[in-house]
C-alpha cells in the first residue's frame, strides 16, 4: 500500500513538473516527458503489471486534465509501461542503458501513434515536419532527461525494497 501511494505521489509531482516548470523553459527544444519516464521505470523495474498501471494512472491523468478523447492517452500509456514491465527479467542495479532505449522507443511509439491517430485521420498528411518539428525533439529531451530521473526513481524503489524486506524479515511476520 506505502509503495502505491508513493508511486501516485511520484505521478502527481512528474505531472506537475513536466505542465508548468519544464513547459516554460524557453531554452529546451521541447518538453520531457516525465510521466512516459516514470512510467517506463516503473514497468522496467516492478513487471509488468505495475507498469501497465502506472501508466493508465499517468495518462489518465492527462486525459482529465488535457485530452478531448476520453481514455486515449490511458490507453497509450498502459501499452508504454505493459512493454517495458516485459523487460524486467533483464532488470540489472543501476544500469541506464535500456531504460534509455525502451524510453525511446515508448516515446518514439506515443508520438507517432497520437500523430496518425489525431493528425492524419484529419487529413493533415505533413508527417515528416511533425517526425522533425516534434518527435525528434521531444525523444531527445526526454531521454536526455530519463539519465536523471532514472536514477531517482531507482533510489526510491530500491528504499522502499529494502523497507519491505525488512518488514518480511520481523519475527511477528509470516510469509
Amino acid at each position: 500500500m506505502k509503495r502505491k501511494l508513493i508511486i501516485l505521489l511520484m505521478l502527481w509531482i512528474c505531472f506537475l513538473l513536466q505542465t508548468t516548470v519544464f513547459n516554460m523553459l524557453d531554452f529546451l527544444a521541447a518538453t520531457p516527458n516525465l510521466l512516459l519516464i516514470l512510467t517506463v521505470s516503473i514497468g522496467f523495474m516492478q513487471g509488468k503489471q505495475e507498469g501497465l498501471l502506472t501508466g493508465f494512472a499517468a495518462g489518465l491523468m492527462i486525459d482529465l486534465f488535457y485530452g478531448d478523447i476520453f481514455g486515449f492517452y490511458a490507453l497509450l500509456y498502459m501499452l508504454a509501461g505493459y512493454f517495458s514491465g516485459r523487460f524486467s527479467q533483464i532488470y540489472f542495479d543501476e544500469d541506464v542503458k535500456i531504460p534509455l532505449m525502451l524510453t525511446a522507443l515508448c516515446d518514439l511509439f506515443l508520438n507517432t501513434a497520437i500523430y496518425f491517430l489525431r493528425f492524419l485521420l484529419r487529413g493533415r498528411v505533413h508527417f515528416f515536419s511533425y517526425l522533425s518539428g516534434v518527435i525528434f525533439p521531444e525523444v531527445v529531451c526526454t531521454v536526455l532527461f530519463t539519465i536523471v530521473f532514472y536514477r531517482i526513481f531507482y533510489k526510491v524503489n530500491h528504499s522502499l525494497l529494502e523497507k519491505e524486506k525488512r518488514g518480511r524479515q520481523s519475527l511477528w511476520i509470516k510469509d
